[in-house]
């Protein structure tokens, strides 16, 4: 076992990078052996990493999500109310219209932030012969931290609720044993991971150069069932 310098978690001797957080390790030095350049910048050999901003209101992951999620669970929500009122179906369309307001509410969120962070969100991203990870970066969980409290002072359980979800997803780890599904954006060059359980994908945001290199390692590495769309 070794221990993540950035979350303090102890984690498999090997790993790439951090289960927990997603951090990328560095290796143990020996004295005896010759330093090579990874192990001085710290990169582990094998592991891509890179930056990006992540685009919102043009992203049609986010914007599906942003869409489909608040409909879905006020479509949820109205139907158990109703059923439980014995057949006031009329909870059901107030359900759904709450929902559709959120969602509007979300793309004009993520219109404003886009604007405001010039472009996006800043995250890191990793992908080895292990698997993928995403780390939010600063400002992603500054806005999530902010969200969450404001959401709680207000007495917003929905708001608060949210915010908490974001705030765990902001580190995200997936093995490559993990994987069931992957779907490509080439649109905005981006590679979503789930898992069977489809909870906490991973999304990888590639630049235009490393795009082909990315997607080549997940039709290497990825279990066949995955990739057999790609």
């Amino acid at each position: 076992m070794v221990t993540c310098e950035a979350c303090g978690k102890d984690v498999p001797s090997g790993n790439s990078f951090c289960t927990s957080c997603g951090a990328v390790l560095t290796p143990p030095i020996s004295h005896s052996e010759p330093v090579n350049s990874e192990q001085i910048t710290g990169k582990p050999e094998g592991v891509i990493s890179w930056s990006r901003k992540i685009p919102l209101i043009t992203n049609p992951w986010l914007v599906l999500q942003c869409i489909f999620i608040p409909l879905g669970c006020g479509a949820v929500l109205g139907g158990f109310l109703s059923f439980i009122l014995g057949g006031e179906w009329d909870l059901l369309i107030l359900m759904l219209i709450i929902g559709a307001g959120l969602g509007v509410l979300m793309l004009i969120i993520m219109l404003v932030l886009q604007v405001i962070t010039g472009g996006g969100l800043e995250t890191e991203f990793f992908i080895s012969d292990e698997g993928v990870a995403h780390k939010a970066g600063r400002t992603p969980r500054t806005l999530d931290r902010v969200s969450t409290g404001g959401s709680a002072v207000l007495g917003s359980m929905s708001g608060t609720g949210a915010g908490l979800l974001a705030m765990s997803q902001e580190n995200n780890v997936l093995a490559w044993e993990e994987v069931r599904y992957v779907s490509v954006y080439r649109s905005v060059r981006s590679i979503v991971f789930r898992s069977k359980d489809l909870i906490s994908p991973v999304v990888l945001y590639c630049t235009d150069e490393n795009f082909p290199q990315i997607l080549a390692m997940v039709r290497k590495f990825a279990p066949a069932i995955a990739t057999a769309n790609l």
